[in-house]
């Protein structure tokens, strides 16, 4: 009877496979993203348009930099029917045209602006959400993140006069200092009368 013998595999071959298994999960591209308000709790005036300042932020997890040329699309939503999301300016796209952000780096930008509809929103408390940016990967997959935070907005009238933070107008302000300086000129007067 012939007997075939089968020799096991080279242990360098098992060794070469492996490193080329760990070369090849290496050399996948991976953007991991995540951006943020710079306030997510703002305080406005009732006919205030509001900026919404922003850090985009490339995790130091990223095996790849975030490069604004892949930028896909941004959404925002307004506050409540309150107010209408409009685009920055200078444009995200404009913004991010320079955008290369190495894993572990990070950058500021304006994500857009909340414009009062009709031009004026009540006093009071707002919440509300719904924001995100994508971009895509070398890979070309879509990556996006939406923060869980929710943006609180407060909105004073500084317009009444029991206000502390109430601001005179500069006539009112003009017409207060010019009363004073008068009342302080009579009280020099009368001194100098008394002395005399």
């Amino acid at each position: 009877m012939f007997h075939r013998f089968m020799s096991p595999r080279p242990v360098w071959r098992r060794w070469a496979l492996a490193a080329l298994a760990a070369t090849s999960t290496a050399s996948h591209a991976e953007l991991q993203m995540s951006w943020d308000m710079r306030s997510w709790s703002l305080e406005a005036t009732p006919s205030e348009t509001l900026q919404l300042h922003a850090h985009i932020h490339n995790s130091p997890m990223s095996t790849e930099h975030l490069l604004g040329s892949r930028f896909v699309a941004a959404y925002g939503e307004g506050l409540e029917g309150l107010y209408d999301f409009a685009p920055a300016t200078p444009s995200l796209v404009e913004q991010f045209a320079q955008l290369d952000l190495a894993p572990g780096e990070s950058m500021d930008f304006l994500f857009g602006l909340l414009v009062p509809i009709n031009g004026h929103v009540e006093p009071g408390v707002y919440g509300g959400g719904g924001y995100s940016l994508n971009f895509r990967d070398a890979q070309g997959a879509e990556v996006s993140w939406q923060p869980e935070a929710s943006l609180l907005v407060r909105v004073v009238d500084r317009a009444t006069p029991d206000d502390p933070q109430h601001v005179p107008e500069p006539a009112t302000a003009a017409l207060a200092a010019l009363g004073l300086a008068a009342a302080g000129c009579g009280r020099r007067q009368r001194k100098a009368q008394a002395r005399a």
